[in-house]
C-alpha cells in the first residue's frame, strides 16, 4: 500500500464515540486515551490547542469578515481553476450521485471553488464550507484541507476527528497539488461529504484527481515555455549582443544570452516575481538594467490585474561593477562618435559616417518628436527604429511595426486605426483594435510610409497632432500616448512635389530626420558584418566555425549591395550552410552572384573605376584590426608596416581601436 494511504481510517477501526470521548477529556485538558485517534489527528489537535483555537467556536472566517480578497485570490490561481475544470468536469456525476462535494483550496487554504449538488453547496455554504472561507487549521483547526498543507501529503479526516466542533459533520479527504518542476504547493483538492466516507476510495479519488491537475498544469507551463522561447527567439534581433535572460511567470530562466549561458548558477535563478521588474539575488555578479514583460496576444490591455503581474518576459541584465563583463569590443571611429546605449551597440560598423548617424539617434531618441527615417531598403532602418524606442522614454511600452507597403487601399486605415463592430463587411462582431491603439504608450514604426495611398495618409494627420484616434464606423474619440517612427526607401520630398504625398503629413513626420548609408558608401564594414554574421549563424545552426578567406572579403566588398545589409546576410547565410569548410572562399558564392576580375561589379553588371588604394589601405588596417586580439606590433607585421605607421594611419583614417 502507498505511503500516503497507510494513516487512512478504515471503517472497521473508526469508532466515532471512542474518538468523541478522546477529543471531549483533550479540549477539557484532562486525561485523554491518545490512542483512540489517529497519531496524525493527535498531532494537529495539540498544534490546534497550542494556536489557542476554541473548539466550540466557528469555522474560518467567511468572505468579507477579515479574509483576503476572493477575486484576487481567484486571478492569482486562475490557472489552477481552469486545469481544475476538466476534472470536475469528469468526476461531476459521480460526486453529484454521492452527495459529495469537489472543493479547490488555495496554498494557504482559503476555498477557491465549491461545486456539486446545488443545494448541498448552498447548505455547506451556510456551514461555511464556501469560496472565500479559510480552512487552515489555524482558522479551522484539524481538518482535511488545512491538515494536508500542513503535512505536505493526502490526509483523510473523519466526522469526529475534526477539531472543531462546528465541523464534526464532514468526512473529508484532501490532496496537494503541486508543481512538477520543482514540488511547490499550488493548492489542495478536497472531496467532501457529510458523514458518508467509508473506505479509501475517496482519498484515492482526490489524489487522482491532485494528480491530474498537475499534469494538465505541466502540461500547460511547457506550452507557455514554448510560446515564450519562440517569441524570444523571433525577437531576437531586439536584445541581440545584450545580456539577457527569459524568464519564464515564475521567476524560472528559460534562456540565455550566449554570455549568460556559460552562467550555470543562473539556469536555477529564480527572480522575485510580485514585483513589475523581478530582482536578482544580491550574490549574483548582475543586476537588473530593465525589462520587456511578455503580452500574450489575448491579453486585455490595460487590465489592472496585468499591469500588477510578470507573466514572463526577457530581462536585460548588466555587471554590477563597472568593468564592462559582458560587452563586446568594437571597432569605432574616432572623434567621440561612440554608441553609448547599449541599444545601438547591436549594430556592426566601423565607419565614421555610420556612427554619427548613430550618435544623432541617441540625441533624438530622448524627444518625444516624430523621426522620419530615410535610406535604401535594407540599410538598418528598423534596427535604427527599435534601438531608438529602447533607449527612449517610452522603452517600457510596447513596439509595434506595421509595415505599409503591403497595406491595401481598403485595409490600411481599419489596420492602423482599428474598427467598431459592423463598421463594413466581413468586420468582426466586436471590432478590433487598430495600431496605433496596440502602440499606446510605446511606439509606432510606419515602415515604408510612402506606400500608404493618399486618403489614408490624411487619417493619420489627426492622430499626430491631437493624439486622437477615432475608429472605423464610430465617433468615440480615444486618446493615445504614441512615439511615431517613420521610415521610406524614396525621397519624400520628391513625391511630395509630385503630389503622391501629402506635403503636411511630412512637415509633421520630419521633425526629426536621419538618413542611413548604403552599404556600398561603408565598404569598411563588410568585414565586420561578414564576421558577424558567420557567429551569429553559427549558433543557430551549429554546423561549425567559418570564417572567410581575403579573396571572399575582397569579392564582397566590391559588390554594390543594392539589396544592402539584408543582402549581404542572405548571401553570408548562403555561404555558411553550403560551404563544407571552415575558410570560405569566392567558390563557395552563390552561382548568380557577379565575379570581378579586377573592377568594382554593380549589380548591373557594369564596372565602376578601380578600387582607389588610399580606400584599398584604410579597408586593409580596419580587416586587421577587427580579426582578433594580437598585437599592435603583430598587425603591423601582417600589414608590412611598422607599429607607428600603423598608429599614423589609424589616427589619418579616424580608427582606433578597443
Amino acid at each position: 500500500m502507498p505511503a500516503e494511504f497507510e494513516d487512512y481510517p478504515r471503517s472497521r477501526d473508526f469508532d466515532p464515540r471512542t474518538v468523541m470521548d478522546a477529543w471531549s477529556s483533550f479540549v477539557a485538558g484532562g486525561p485523554w486515551n491518545a490512542g483512540a485517534v489517529r497519531d496524525s489527528i493527535g498531532a494537529s489537535w495539540r498544534r490546534c490547542k497550542a494556536a489557542g483555537l476554541d473548539p466550540h467556536g466557528p469555522c474560518g472566517p467567511t468572505p468579507g469578515a477579515g479574509t483576503p480578497d476572493l477575486g484576487a485570490r481567484r486571478l492569482e490561481r486562475s490557472d489552477l481553476l481552469d486545469a481544475a475544470e476538466h476534472t470536475w468536469a469528469l468526476m461531476a456525476d459521480s460526486l453529484i450521485a454521492n452527495d459529495s462535494l469537489f472543493v479547490l483550496a488555495d496554498p494557504e487554504g482559503v476555498l477557491l471553488d465549491v461545486r456539486g449538488n446545488g443545494e448541498l453547496v448552498g447548505a455547506a455554504a451556510r456551514a461555511r464550507v464556501g469560496a472565500g472561507c479559510d480552512w487552515s487549521e489555524q482558522a479551522s483547526g484539524t481538518n482535511a484541507v488545512g491538515t494536508a498543507i500542513a503535512l505536505g501529503r493526502p490526509v483523510v479526516v473523519r466526522t469526529a476527528e475534526h477539531y472543531l466542533e462546528a465541523a464534526k459533520m464532514w468526512d473529508c479527504a484532501a490532496a496537494p497539488v503541486r508543481d512538477l518542476d520543482d514540488g511547490a504547493l499550488l493548492g489542495v483538492l478536497d472531496v467532501t461529504s457529510v458523514g458518508n466516507l467509508c473506505d479509501s476510495h475517496t482519498l484515492a479519488l482526490a489524489v487522482t484527481a491532485a494528480r491530474q491537475i498537475e499534469h494538465a498544469l505541466h502540461s500547460r507551463a511547457l506550452a507557455f515555455s514554448v510560446e515564450l522561447l519562440n517569441w524570444y527567439r523571433a525577437n531576437a534581433d531586439r536584445w541581440h549582443d545584450r545580456l539577457t535572460l527569459l524568464l519564464d511567470r515564475k521567476g524560472r530562466v528559460i534562456a540565455a544570452s550566449d554570455e549568460l549561458a556559460a552562467q550555470t548558477a543562473l539556469r536555477t535563478l529564480h527572480a522575485d516575481t510580485r514585483n513589475a521588474v523581478p530582482s536578482l539575488p544580491g550574490d549574483v555578479p548582475f543586476t537588473v538594467a530593465s525589462c520587456l514583460p511578455y503580452r500574450r496576444p489575448d491579453t486585455v490591455a490595460g487590465a489592472a490585474a496585468a499591469a500588477r503581474s510578470w507573466h514572463g518576459g526577457v530581462v536585460v541584465v548588466e555587471a554590477r561593477t563597472s568593468s564592462g563583463h559582458g560587452k563586446r569590443p568594437v571597432a569605432t571611429a574616432g572623434g567621440g562618435a561612440r554608441a553609448r546605449h547599449p541599444a545601438f551597440r547591436s549594430l556592426v560598423t566601423a565607419d565614421a559616417r555610420t556612427l554619427a548617424c548613430i550618435a544623432k539617434a541617441e540625441r533624438l531618441a530622448r524627444a518625444a518628436a516624430p523621426v522620419l527615417l530615410s535610406g535604401e531598403t535594407g540599410s538598418g532602418k528598423e534596427l535604427f527604429a527599435r534601438a531608438i524606442h529602447e533607449c527612449s522614454a517610452c522603452a517600457d511600452g510596447p513596439f509595434v511595426a506595421v509595415n505599409c507597403g503591403i497595406l491595401s487601399r481598403d485595409l490600411a486605415a481599419s489596420e492602423l486605426l482599428g474598427y467598431e463592430p459592423g463598421a463594413f463587411t466581413g468586420a468582426s462582431g466586436t471590432g478590433r483594435a487598430g495600431k496605433f491603439e496596440q502602440a499606446d504608450g510605446g511606439t509606432l514604426f510606419l515602415d515604408e510610409i510612402g506606400e500608404l495611398p493618399l486618403d489614408v495618409q490624411v487619417h493619420l494627420l489627426r492622430v499626430l497632432q491631437d493624439g486622437i484616434v477615432v475608429r472605423l464606423g464610430g465617433n468615440r474619440e480615444r486618446q493615445v500616448n504614441v512615439r511615431i517612427i517613420a521610415a521610406s526607401n524614396r525621397d519624400l520630398g520628391v513625391e511630395s512635389e509630385s503630389g503622391r504625398f501629402r506635403r503636411d503629413l511630412l512637415y509633421r513626420l520630419k521633425v526629426l530626420a536621419l538618413e542611413l548609408p548604403p552599404l556600398r558608401g561603408r565598404r569598411g564594414d563588410i568585414p565586420l558584418l561578414v564576421a558577424h554574421f558567420l557567429e551569429r549563424l553559427q549558433a543557430t545552426y551549429g554546423l561549425g566555425a567559418r570564417t572567410a578567406s581575403a579573396e571572399l572579403l575582397a569579392t564582397l566588398e566590391a559588390y554594390d549591395w543594392p539589396g544592402n545589409v539584408r543582402e549581404l546576410h542572405g548571401v553570408v547565410e548562403s555561404l555558411y550552410v553550403l560551404g563544407d569548410r571552415a575558410v570560405l572562399a569566392t567558390d563557395d558564392l552563390p552561382d548568380d552572384f557577379p565575379r570581378l576580375d579586377g573592377a568594382r561589379i554593380s549589380a548591373a553588371g557594369g564596372r565602376d573605376q578601380p578600387t582607389r588604394l588610399v580606400d584599398l589601405e584604410r579597408d586593409a588596417i580596419v580587416r586587421e584590426l577587427v580579426r582578433d586580439a594580437a598585437p599592435m606590433s603583430e598587425i603591423g607585421r601582417r600589414l608590412g608596416i611598422s607599429r607607428t605607421t600603423l598608429y599614423r594611419k589609424m589616427k589619418e583614417y579616424g580608427l582606433e581601436r578597443r
